[in-house]
């Protein structure tokens, strides 16, 4: 499991979980089945009606809260601990080298705030991105000098215990086509971009598979008016919530980029207006989740092919088997995949257990055909069995 954030985080809602599972991985949940698909392509539906959730969990839209700023233990107000308490998650900037006012940031993974990151938040679902080992304009750069630049800030991410994924790039300059690739060509799975204009924000709406542009993601400045006066930036909750609304009815994912939340520091944010933000995101049915993460589940869920085998007994369906293969490498690609599936009518109510390669994943019990299934697509079957 990728160290970015604790994955765990789905809610048995139509069913009961008999046993908890031996792998952290795995998750049923009782929910409605919603036409879903996996692949750009119409194909044959498969067995079941399988298909993998757009969303992890299912969920309507998805969600980036992005903090470009430092972790710090005790810090006032604490909006870490606000967003956990609303059942929520967020992520913070690493810059590996110096900030543009030529200040080392971190000193390394001994550095109290990175240890603070890693040992205190990430386990409770917080994340990371990387944010440049220089807090530099990298659109003036050389490709050579980008990739140069891209590359030691993945390699210190890895040093200090980190798994690169995510980018933002600092002052926003990624818009370079040369930027760009020399980001991507460094190891990085995508690249985050600031926008001011709401309809540039909504990614992946509607039935698109992937990003338009996987390093050119966009992100909504939030930023208070007296700042410096952004009309055009989000300002505040009440220009933050229509835009909540829209992402929803697209079923799109929005980042949002934060700086000092509740401080009077470059790009402030009120501490008020962050909090009803907050409050807005936790009673909406989003994914909230670290860009890291929603990076892996997209990506493998638009190369993921799901072999579905049942096998019909004189009593009725006697086992399912669930492969979900994507091509990528486990190793780095591990954020388990919703699907989505009818169970058989009998098995309705009765329990049945979850096992790969021989080993019990959970016994679990469903009161609705529905079933949404979060598995790893490993290349290994899945076999579910009901109990006599």
């Amino acid at each position: 499991m990728d160290s970015s954030g604790n994955r765990l985080r789905g809610l048995v809602l139509n069913g009961i979980w008999r046993v908890l599972p031996v792998w952290g991985w795995a998750l049923l949940l009782g929910v409605p089945v919603l036409a879903a698909s996996c692949q750009g392509e119409a194909a044959a539906p498969l067995p079941l009606n399988a298909s993998v959730a757009k969303w992890f969990d299912n969920h309507a839209a998805a969600i980036s809260i992005t903090n470009d700023d430092w972790p710090i233990r005790g810090r006032v107000p604490d909006i870490d601990s606000y967003v956990l308490e609303q059942g929520l998650i967020m992520g913070y900037e690493v810059v590996t080298g110096n900030s543009f006012q030529g200040e080392r940031i971190f000193s390394g993974p001994e550095d109290e705030r990175i240890a603070y990151l890693m040992s205190e938040l990430v386990p409770k679902g917080f994340s990371y991105f990387g944010h440049g080992h220089n807090h530099i304009d990298h659109d003036k750069l050389s490709y050579e000098e980008a990739l140069e630049s891209f590359q030691l800030n993945y390699d210190t991410m890895i040093e200090w215990g980190m798994t690169p994924v995510a980018y933002g790039y600092p002052r926003s300059a990624g818009h370079e086509k040369e930027t760009q690739r020399a980001l991507e060509d460094s190891g990085f799975l995508s690249g985050r971009l600031l926008t001011r204009k709401p309809s540039e924000s909504y990614n992946m709406s509607g039935d698109k598979v992937s990003p338009d542009n996987w390093f050119g993601l966009m992100s909504l400045e939030m930023q208070s008016i007296e700042f410096e006066n952004c009309g055009k930036c989000i300002n505040d909750n009440a220009e933050l919530t229509p835009i909540l609304d829209e992402a929803l009815e697209r079923t799109s994912w929005v980042i949002l980029t934060y700086h000092s939340i509740g401080q009077r520091h470059w790009g402030w944010y009120h501490w008020d207006e962050f909090r009803k933000d907050v409050q807005s995101i936790a009673a909406r049915d989003f994914w909230s989740a670290s860009m890291n993460d929603i990076t892996l589940y997209v990506r493998e869920r638009e190369n993921t092919a799901i072999t579905v085998d049942v096998v019909e007994g004189g009593g009725g369906t006697e086992s399912i088997g669930i492969t979900l293969s994507d091509g990528l490498d486990n190793a780095r690609f591990n954020h388990p995949l919703t699907v989505l599936f009818d169970q058989p009518t009998d098995w309705v109510g009765r329990p049945f257990t979850v096992s790969q390669d021989g080993e019990l994943v959970g016994e679990f019990v469903f009161d609705t055909e529905g079933v949404a299934l979060s598995l790893m697509p490993n290349e290994r079957a899945y076999t579910l069995q009901p109990r006599p």
